[in-house]
């Protein structure tokens, strides 16, 4: 046993992009989340840390959690939204618990937009910090990107599309009108680049039609058939060998006449399964891996499930191999898995692997049900296939996949009656309720202090109330509430339906589409240029907040510690000196916006208008109102503009002369002479 093995990447590790790549945009579901995981997750992915996401307020995740776990406030992990179930999904909720941890991430090339990665995740740990720390779980990726992106590849392009076209289906129960918002709000173009690129994968199903996917749910039949007919599509031959484990098992049974709680069934039924299907010998050495501190039925099952005369399965208490190393000793089986394999004729290694990893716990709700109100839950995990593998100590060497390496199958036979083995706390579902609130968010508008409408919204057929920070309700002033006090990030809505009354939070998104971000502070123009040059990289951070750290670490800069150096403020500079600033700020960013693709057009002008908003208070600003001249005329010029930009006739066009407005009016330029024509 070595205290320095290396630890394996935690399930954080999925949320990294590549190298020269930052996170678009990406759906993420599961059974339950927290913020402290998601504030990792979300700061691997987009690059930037809670002050950075904060400041800029653009969603970047979507999350959809089992509707009846608590609202992550919309402050709580910026740059992500909660979605709530619409309420006509909820008659009835068509599963018995959301309980699938899939996550689609799409990640774009920093300095060529035209280049993409797409990744799909699966994982038996909920996205929370004990997964992390304290879990025993499981997790794999597929991934496939535009630059190797083919018919190698096609295998890989069938599994993402099976995840994506399952999240279609689970996100058309959810309220997304914060991510459908238009423009200066983002999500929804970060949102379609994904889709563009998933569709892109898809062209690549009919090259090779054979091609089953390895991505299996229980929308329309039990997890178990999934995970059967996929493996008889890849595999024929019969399994010699079978391990099985899972964090939760069937709850004990009432006594019966022998007074003793009856034998739990599952682990019986899917070898039963397996065996009727031709996956599984018959004299295949059976085993079934447990946290002997919580294994339910499995507790009082050990000695007849030992001595089954056709499916004799020996219960083991879950634990990694020594090679591991110390950081995963003590944790608790969480994790949901199958492996089976044909032993070679030489006894050495094993043939015909396939591993299954997914949600479904070896319960009737979770693995033999179809999803439904009262059944089955809503499940999901992958099948992974392997030619060969060793498999613990019976191998004469290890080979690259050895099976007890990778899987917590290391542990002990358990004995009936032990004191270590309990079936543990009887489990209770949540008793919160995430209901969608007539209204999604809410604009604000500075000039007069209220919080409107959105357009999409504007004729609601369940009225509600807005209420301040008392929780008084606000005035309600034409198509919008009076609010006292300047912009908040979020409110509380109430409103009415059924004879019962309910209460939400929502968050506020402000003039230039930033989401329950925070206040703007002053930028100076070196400042203002960093943040305009990094596009579409993101804005420096403003404050001095880090992340918690969690999981694996990230490497950083020695030098910066992952930020920029602070610029010179030009409030120090002399009056001529600001001006040539200003000129030389302005040349750079026609120089960078010309070069913008089209697909970003729609950020980069939003990003314009914030960042120079910003530097209303600049000496340079300042001093070019003095002189009674505009220093934004230059960037009206053809030559200064992307051909799809280049006039009014266009969207882009529109959309670039509307911020420019914007700017002018917040520095007070507006109606000043042009720079043009003055020597």
């Amino acid at each position: 046993m070595s205290g320095n093995a290396t630890p394996r990447p935690s399930l954080l590790k999925h949320f990294e992009a590549p190298a020269d790549h930052t996170g678009e945009f990406g759906w993420i579901c599961g059974f339950s989340a927290d913020a402290s995981f998601l504030n990792e997750a979300a700061y691997r992915f987009t690059g930037q840390n809670k002050s950075q996401r904060e400041a800029i307020g653009e969603v970047r995740l979507a999350l959809m959690l089992d509707p009846r776990q608590p609202a992550l406030l919309p402050t709580a992990v910026p740059g992500l939204a909660h979605l709530p179930l619409r309420n006509e999904s909820r008659s009835p909720i068509p599963f018995r618990l959301l309980h699938a941890k899939v996550a689609l991430l799409g990640f774009r090339h920093q300095s060529e937009p035209e280049k993409w990665c797409v990744r799909l995740v699966a994982s038996t740990g909920n996205w929370t910090r004990q997964t992390v720390e304290d879990s025993l779980d499981l997790s794999c990726q597929v991934e496939v990107d535009s630059a190797t992106l083919g018919d190698a590849l096609s295998q890989e392009c069938v599994d993402i599309i099976a995840a994506r076209d399952w999240l279609k289906w689970l996100v058309g129960l959810h309220d997304t009108r914060l991510l459908e918002a238009p423009a200066p709000m983002g999500a929804g173009a970060a949102a379609a680049n994904l889709a563009a690129w998933l569709a892109v994968c898809s062209r690549y199903q009919p090259a090779l039609r054979e091609r089953r996917a390895r991505f299996v749910h229980n929308r329309s039949r039990s997890l178990l058939d999934g995970v059967l007919n996929a493996v008889e599509r890849h595999d024929k031959p019969k399994a010699t060998r079978l391990a099985m484990g899972s964090g939760f098992f069937e709850s004990p049974g009432l006594p019966g006449k022998s007074g003793a709680p009856p034998c739990a069934s599952v682990p019986l039924q899917i070898v039963k399964k397996l065996k009727a299907r031709g996956l599984l010998d018959k004299r295949a050495a059976l085993e079934l891996h447990v946290n002997p501190a919580a294994c339910q039925a499995i507790a009082h099952s050990i000695a007849e499930l030992a001595r089954h005369p056709e499916h004799a399965i020996h219960v083991h208490a879950a634990k990694v191999a020594d090679v591991i190393g110390d950081a995963y000793r003590g944790r608790a089986l969480h994790a949901k898995f199958m492996v089976a394999a044909r032993a070679e004729r030489n006894g050495s290694n094993w043939a015909h692997v396939w591993v299954y990893l997914g949600s479904g716990n070896l319960t009737p709700a979770g693995m033999m049900l179809p999803m439904s109100p009262e059944g089955g839950n809503a499940e999901a995990g992958m099948l992974l296939f392997e030619t060969k593998a060793s498999w613990g100590a019976g191998a004469r060497a290890k080979l690259a996949l050895d099976l007890q390496d990778a899987l917590p199958i290391a542990g002990d036979l358990l004995v009936p009656g032990a004191p270590e083995v309990s079936a543990g706390e009887a489990w209770q579902p949540p008793a919160s309720e995430y209901y969608a609130a007539p209204v999604a968010f809410l604009q604000w508008r500075a000039a007069d202090g209220l919080l409107l409408l959105p357009h999409q919204d504007g004729d609601l057929n369940t009225p509600f109330e807005v209420l301040d920070d008392a929780c008084v309700p606000c005035r309600r002033v034409g198509g919008g509430f009076a609010w006292p006090g300047g912009v908040p990030r979020m409110v509380r809505v109430r409103w009415g339906g059924s004879g019962v009354v309910r209460e939400a939070v929502i968050p506020v998104v402000d003039a230039d589409g930033r989401v329950a971000a925070t206040p703007l502070s002053d930028l100076d123009l070196d400042h203002a240029e960093s943040q305009l040059l990094a596009f579409p990289g993101m804005p420096d951070p403003e404050g001095d907040e880090e992340e918690e750290g969690l999981g694996d670490p990230l490497l950083r800069d020695p030098m910066t510690n992952g930020r920029s150096a602070c610029p010179v403020s030009d409030a120090a500079v002399g009056d001529e000196t600001a001006i040539r600033q200003m000129m030389g700020l302005l040349e750079r960013i026609a120089d960078r916006q010309v070069r913008v693709p089209v697909t970003d057009w729609p950020r980069w002008c939003q990003r314009l208008q914030q960042t120079l908003c910003q530097t209303r208070h600049s000496p340079a600003v300042a001093k070019f109102v003095a002189l009674g001249l505009d220093p934004l005329s230059p960037l009206h010029a053809e030559p200064f503009r992307p051909a799809f930009a280049e006039d009014m006739h266009s969207e882009h066009g529109q959309r670039y002369e509307a911020a420019l407005q914007v700017i002018s009016d917040t520095w007070g330029t507006t109606g000043l002479a042009s720079l043009e024509g003055l020597e």
